[in-house]
């Protein structure tokens, strides 16, 4: 026990320098005052915080650098946005324009609309005026057909008496009548050419002017109508026939009906002198 005790000592001695004592630098700084432990401990302290430092520098440079890619990404975002920003404008524009064109179509089709509205109207005032027209004719027809009874039982008695004339006789006969003024004479002879068949639309018309040149516009009209009947299509006459039945119906106080007959004259023959006439005529139809 005895050489226990002595070697301790030794031991101790060969490990603590009292030299040593008070150096900061040391890895065990030992014998500090309170003035180095204070100083020591403030040197821990700035080493830890140095190394926080560090550590918050290279956290800094890291959140740098993400910054940095995540302002790349932020900035593709932004070059996409305005991609996408200029195709929504650029669809507006389009949008915009097809709500126009959209517009400017219901527009369009409004019109349409009021004129189809428009035309109906004027087909069904057409629709009556002809019931009107078709009513006169058929009445003026009757009167018409019972006067030609009453001339052929005349002409038949003239035959009987004098040496018969043929149809185309009579027709040529009957115009030389007509332009002399001789309207009496003209009518015997232009309705044995249409009784005939020679030439009956031009006959039916001649007959008509007799009739309407004399004021009888009734049978004027009937006339007509039958010279249309004879032939539909339009001849060098037809112009003046439209003008004269337009005028009969005016004086029969049918203002519908010779409002669609110049119509129908202007539309049929614009270039003609009638069809000025007939415009005229509209003028004064209230």
């Amino acid at each position: 026990m005895k050489k226990l005790f002595f070697l301790i000592p030794i031991f101790i001695w060969a490990d603590i320098n009292p030299f040593g004592a008070g150096n900061l630098n040391s890895n065990n700084p030992y014998g500090l005052t309170p003035q180095e432990k204070a100083i020591l401990q403030n040197k821990k302290e700035i080493v830890k915080l140095k190394s926080e430092l560090d550590y918050l520098n290279n956290q800094i440079s890291q959140v740098k650098l993400n910054l940095s890619n995540y302002n790349d990404i932020v900035n593709q975002k932004l070059a996409a946005f305005s991609t996408i920003l200029n195709e929504l404008n650029s669809t507006k524009n389009s949008v915009a324009i097809l709500n126009s064109e959209c517009q400017q179509q219901k527009e369009e089709i409004k019109k349409l609309k009021q004129k189809i509205n428009s035309l109906e109207n004027n087909l069904s005032a057409v629709k009556t005026s002809l019931k009107e027209i078709s009513k006169i004719q058929n009445e003026n027809f009757n009167i018409l057909k019972n006067a030609i009874e009453k001339i052929s039982i005349t002409i038949q008695s003239i035959q009987k008496s004098n040496k018969p004339l043929s149809a185309k006789q009579a027709f040529i006969k009957a115009k030389r009548y007509f332009f002399s003024g001789k309207l009496n004479r003209a009518k015997n002879l232009f309705l044995l050419s249409m009784e005939k068949r020679y030439l009956p639309a031009t006959s039916s018309y001649y007959l008509g002017e007799i009739s309407y040149k004399k004021g009888k516009y009734k049978e004027a009209l009937a006339y007509y109508k039958k010279s249309i009947e004879f032939y539909p299509n339009k001849t060098s006459f037809t112009p003046i026939l439209l003008y004269h039945t337009g005028i009969s119906f005016l004086q029969l106080g049918n203002k519908k009906a010779a409002k669609l007959t110049f119509e129908k004259l202007i539309n049929d023959f614009p270039k003609s002198k009638y069809a000025n006439f007939a415009k005229k005529e509209l003028e004064k139809i209230k």
